[in-house]
């Protein structure tokens, strides 16, 4: 459930301004292990992702994106739809928007709505789980930090928090991730340090993991 592009979205949206005509991209990634919200979707595995977006001018976007999965079960393929409006006001970056996580199987669906806010560095976003799966995972708040760029390598860092619902299971938890990432070899190369501050949502892979993602924007 990837869902940091959409924030990397909206910040080309707003440094561009809004585009006349439409504007296809896409990209493509290998990683490690595919992280989401400090939990393993891949059982610690390796994943290919990749996907397409759309500046469809005027502020607005939209966008697909695909992962191999691995939850133990049927579920062998995640893919996220997703559009929404980005721009500036004042100065001060924001971008709203829907994304649904969509599994190769009949298992659980996700919906969410999310609304974020940037000024320099900072980001905050606030994913809501709009409940209409037969079960809610609750509402996760994500604040991502810009640290500067070193010789040539740029530094972030991320902290979640997801306020899990009664019926999800489980309990709410801190999720954090600390990443380094330049350019080379005319590809792009990220590594990550992620965890959570204590085990979480049944059991899945939950421990501190350091992360290796290597992608390229076609």
């Amino acid at each position: 459930m990837k869902f940091a592009k959409t924030t990397a979205i909206a910040g080309l949206l707003a440094a561009s301004g809004a585009a006349s005509a439409l504007e296809l991209s896409g990209n493509v990634a290998l990683t490690t292990d595919y992280i989401w919200r400090g939990v393993s979707q891949t059982d610690g595995a390796p994943a290919i992702q990749g996907g397409f977006d759309a500046d469809l001018g005027n502020g607005l976007y939209a966008g697909v994106w695909a992962s191999n999965v691995d939850f133990g079960d049927d579920a062998s393929i995640e893919t996220d739809l997703y559009g929404g409006w980005a721009g500036e006001i004042s100065g001060v970056g924001i971008d709203v928007g829907y994304i649904h996580y969509h599994y190769s199987t009949e298992g659980y669906q996700l919906d969410e709505l999310y609304a974020g806010v940037s000024f320099g560095p900072a980001s905050l976003t606030y994913y809501y789980d709009l409940g209409l799966a037969e079960d809610e995972l609750g509402n996760y708040t994500d604040l991502g930090l810009d640290l500067g760029e070193y010789s040539g390598v740029a530094f972030s860092a991320h902290a979640g928090y997801y306020d899990v619902d009664s019926k999800a299971g489980g309990d709410d938890y801190w999720d954090y991730k600390l990443a380094a990432s330049t350019s080379m070899f005319s590809v792009d190369w990220e590594l990550a340090l992620t965890g959570t501050d204590e085990n979480v949502s049944n059991g899945d892979a939950a421990d501190e993991a350091v992360v290796l993602t290597v992608s390229k924007s076609l």
